[in-house]
């Protein structure tokens, strides 16, 4: 599965997190797993509110950390995909286009 800039992002509701230090970690309540995310998964996490694409998100990454925009939406694409694939995050639904 491949992320695709242009979706929008949510963190599970299901899950709860805490951060501690510089780490963010999130417990899956329901099958009690413990995800601990590095410093730049940490801050991706942070920037996660159901209205930021994954392009949006790198365009945070890359201000941040200095790395290039093609970078950034790389490595911001992968980390989606594989939160996604463990059910930390969940895309957001197009909502179809403007209604007049």
């Amino acid at each position: 599965m491949t992320t695709k800039p242009s979706v929008s992002w949510q963190k599970n509701p299901a899950l709860a997190w805490r951060e501690i230090d510089d780490a963010t970690v999130i417990i899956s309540p329901t099958d009690s797993v413990m995800h601990e995310l590095n410093d730049t998964g940490s801050f991706l996490w942070k920037n996660i509110d159901g209205r930021r694409s994954a392009a949006e998100l790198a365009g945070l990454l890359a201000e941040s950390y200095e790395v290039s925009p093609d970078v950034a939406l790389t490595d911001t694409q992968a980390l989606l995909d594989e939160m996604s694939t463990r059910k930390l995050v969940v895309p957001i639904p197009a909502t179809g286009g403007d209604l007049r």
